[in-house]
This record gives C-alpha cells, sequence and structure tokens, in this order.
C-alpha cells in the first residue's frame, strides 16, 4: 500500500467519522488500525487521532481561508480532504507541504469535481500562505 492509497483511506474515515458525528479520538485510531496495514496503521492512526482532537483549530483556518464558505455548508468528501490536509500540514513535519496540497488536489479529482479540486487549492494555498505569515 502506498502512502497515496492511506490518505485515500484516512480521508474516506474522516468523511465517515464527520457522517456519523463520531469525530473522537479512541474511534479514529480503532478505525485506522482496521483499514490501514502495518506502519501506515500506526501513522495514519497518530495523524487522524491529532486531526480530529484539533478539528476546532482545523476548521478555523478552513473556514478563515475559504471566502464565502463555512465548514457547516462545504460538501463532505471536500471538507474531508482538507481536515486530513490541514491535519498532515500541521502534524507531519516529514511531509512537504506542496506534497500534501498536491495530493489533496488529486484526491479531490478523483472523488468530487474539478471545481472541488480549484476550490481546496486555493483554501489550502492560503491556509498555509498565513500559517506562514503569523
Amino acid at each position: 500500500m502506498t502512502r497515496n492509497d492511506a490518505r485515500e483511506i484516512m480521508m474516506q474515515i474522516l468523511y465517515e467519522m464527520d457522517a456519523q458525528k463520531s469525530l473522537d479520538q479512541e474511534k479514529a485510531q480503532q478505525l485506522a488500525s482496521e483499514r490501514l496495514p502495518g506502519d501506515h496503521a500506526v501513522r495514519g492512526g497518530n495523524l487522524l487521532s491529532e486531526t480530529v482532537t484539533h478539528l476546532e483549530e482545523i476548521d478555523a483556518d478552513i473556514n478563515k481561508y475559504a471566502s464565502r464558505w463555512k465548514t457547516s455548508r462545504m460538501p463532505k468528501v471536500d471538507l474531508a480532504i482538507m481536515r486530513l490536509a490541514c491535519g498532515e500540514i500541521r502534524y507531519c513535519d516529514d511531509i512537504p507541504e506542496a506534497v500534501t496540497i498536491n495530493e489533496a488536489i488529486n484526491m479531490a479529482k478523483k472523488y468530487s469535481t474539478d471545481n472541488s479540486a480549484r476550490f481546496i487549492h486555493g483554501v489550502l494555498g492560503a491556509i498555509t500562505k498565513g500559517n506562514k505569515d503569523d
């Protein structure tokens, strides 16, 4: 399994947890260990756990840079992709931000629309630029 495959599964986990309104650390760790093999399970569990733990801050960043859109109105797939990418940008120092953004765009093209890919690119780009300016 590649990191890309693992990212897709983690995005699906975030989507599922949001749909079921069960965004908590324990559930994130459990689903990661069930669906991701070996090292991906540990790494993915940690990333999902951090993302869920800091969801308010992540959503605040998304809301701040998503012009005229709030997380409550966004398509759930797009939101899961951006939440995962924001978590990776914040908590995975070994992955360049550009790689994370590119992977998020590719997931949006695969699971959502071209408009979503452009929107996600703009929001994530603004978040990374804004975090550097802070």
